[in-house]
């Protein structure tokens, strides 16, 4: 009887990677052992950080025999996620950033499902947190479980990029990548690959996702548990990457190399392509957001543009489910017209920071 008791209280191990985060560590570790859901460990792994997180996961781990602290020297989010789940000794594992923060529900619902459904990994929506507003982002209208068949089709290729219908919104590419906004059964995240950010730029999360959620049972609970910071100066996101092309160069290397070997080249070969072309998106923005002029952002625009991947890429993209806006990104793009598209990313970027202001 104990043992069905425990099955049904499973411990959840929360993994949270640290580095430059004084201002929000207390308020995320807050959310985590305030949860509904008590049965859970809590490692903060200290990724070098030069600052007071180190001092202050130490005093955390005084006030909750549930944290535990692991001290390492400086390698990314990505090798520190890893280290924590090295001892992660939970049946199931959740990923937080440690500028972001969960809803107290939201491993009592994970878990809820996982055990009802007997799904590996389940997704929810989250919350992008502005300085000034909140925007709720759901990953699907409704919620679902999906058996291997359905979840490899609907979210494993979804991971390899979008077709038809998911190309009328380009900008949400890695709407799914993340590996924050999920619940992962523990032989699961131990499936993912862990390549360092400072390998294949800001897509760790995507090739991760590749290797851990192959073959595998899917939920996704359509609530917004997941509060994403989009006010943090020092987030992996918020800054410009003058080598995040060449890196993402390696990223698609690795992906391709995946898939040649995946048993799904056929399938896989034009949402891979797609996922080039929209990524142009993010790498356009990212040269955007140096501060050499217009002419030379230009032209290293054009120097990504001329590679034959983006060039084959552009050639095959299927831009009749676009809007307007982005038929028009997109023109540019496979025109190679990019003194006229660094203008218009110009916008976008000045848009965007609108946004987050």
């Amino acid at each position: 009887m104990e043992a069905v008791m425990q099955n049904q209280n499973p411990l959840v191990s929360v993994i949270v990677p640290i580095y430059k985060a004084k201002e929000y560590l207390n308020q995320c570790v807050q959310s985590l052992y305030t949860q509904t859901y008590s049965n859970i460990e809590i490692i903060l792994v200290d990724d070098g950080s030069p600052d007071e997180c180190p001092a202050i996961c130490n005093e955390l781990a005084k006030s909750d025999a549930r944290i535990h602290v692991i001290h390492k020297e400086n390698e990314g989010a990505a090798i520190a996620r890893k280290s924590g789940l090295d001892v992660a000794a939970g049946a199931y594992v959740v990923f937080v950033d440690s500028d972001d923060w969960l809803d107290t529900d939201t491993i009592s619902v994970c878990v809820s499902t996982a055990l009802s459904t007997g799904t590996d990994c389940v997704m929810f929506g989250y919350v992008r947190e502005y300085p000034q507003k909140s925007m709720p982002i759901t990953l699907s209208e409704d919620s679902f479980s999906y058996n291997q068949t359905m979840a490899e089709e609907q979210i494993h290729r979804r991971i390899v990029g979008p077709i038809t219908e998911e190309l009328q919104n380009p900008q949400k590419l890695d709407s799914m990548s993340p590996v924050w906004g999920k619940l992962y059964r523990l032989s699961t995240a131990k499936n993912g690959r862990t390549l360092s950010e400072r390998i294949v730029g800001t897509s760790e999360d995507t090739i991760f996702n590749l290797y851990a959620l192959d073959g595998c049972k899917i939920s996704y609970i359509n609530k917004c548990f997941y509060h994403y910071r989009k006010s943090n100066a020092q987030s992996i996101t918020a800054q410009h990457k003058p080598d995040l092309a060449e890196k993402w160069d390696v990223m698609y290397g690795i992906m391709q190399e995946y898939i040649d070997g995946s048993g799904r080249a056929d399938e896989y070969h034009t949402p891979f392509l797609n996922r080039v072309a929209c990524g142009m998106i993010g790498l356009g923005l990212n040269e955007i957001g140096s501060t050499e002029s217009i002419w030379k952002k230009a032209q290293r625009i054009r120097a990504i543009l001329d590679k034959p991947l983006y060039r084959e890429a552009f050639r095959q993209l299927d831009t009749s489910y676009c809007g307007a806006k982005w038929k028009l990104f997109f023109l540019l793009c496979k025109k190679r017209w990019t003194f006229l598209l660094a203008a218009l990313l110009r916008i976008m970027n000045y848009l965007r920071s609108r946004m987050a202001a």
